[in-house]
């Protein structure tokens, strides 16, 4: 059994009910329910079902480490009954208001040279129905600046973001560009920043 949740925005909450009916003679008894991540939660208010009843059972499912089509499982384990185990998936396609594009940065084989400059440039998209101010954006790397360090984004729109990087030693030095906005659910970005600067 599938339950299509739909499009639902990263960092809602999906609730939705599991529903069943007894159709035995017998009462039906629920032995275990267990979802397969700790991102769900199953809240049964009983566990025997008698005959002809149908059950409602709640879940709620947090999607604000998910993007993309999820799928997750609800075993639910009987202790009598035609069939012992049934499996529910729950589904959804999570949308991301905030992106950043390319998911990450690569400085690779940089040469070790102080007066030189090396940048890259990723883009900040706001796929929302509203504007969205980004605050701040900075980088945990010394060696490494972002351009702008705020910015106003329109709906649908997107801004372009400068990386600089002044190598000032060699070896393997990654960070993350950390972006800080006013959305409400996505109010921080980060962006993975790899370094390897040779002499």
């Amino acid at each position: 059994q599938v339950l299509e949740m739909g499009k639902i925005s990263k960092g809602d909450v999906i609730e939705g009910v599991i529903e069943f009916k007894n159709s035995g003679d017998a009462p039906l008894e629920l032995e275990s329910i267990k979802p397969s991540c700790g991102c769900t939660a199953v809240t049964p208010d009983k566990m025997t079902y008698g005959p002809g009843e149908t059950a409602t059972i709640p879940f709620t499912l947090e999607t604000k480490n998910f993007s993309g089509v999820i799928r997750k499982n609800i075993r639910m384990n009987f202790k009598n009954g035609e069939k012992k185990t049934h499996i529910v998936v729950v589904q959804a396609k999570i949308t991301t208001d905030i992106s950043g594009s390319p998911r990450f940065i690569n400085f690779q084989k940089v040469k070790l040279n102080p007066d030189t400059t090396y940048t890259e440039f990723f883009e900040i998209e706001n796929e929302s129905d509203s504007p969205i101010e980004i605050a701040n954006i900075q980088s945990s790397n010394a060696h490494v600046s972002v351009y702008p360090n705020n910015v106003s984004i329109p709906s649908g729109k997107s801004h372009l973001i400068r990386i600089e990087l002044k190598p000032k030693e060699t070896g393997r030095q990654n960070g993350q560009i950390l972006i800080e906005s006013d959305h409400k659910t996505q109010g921080e970005l980060s962006i993975p920043v790899f370094i390897n600067v040779r002499s």
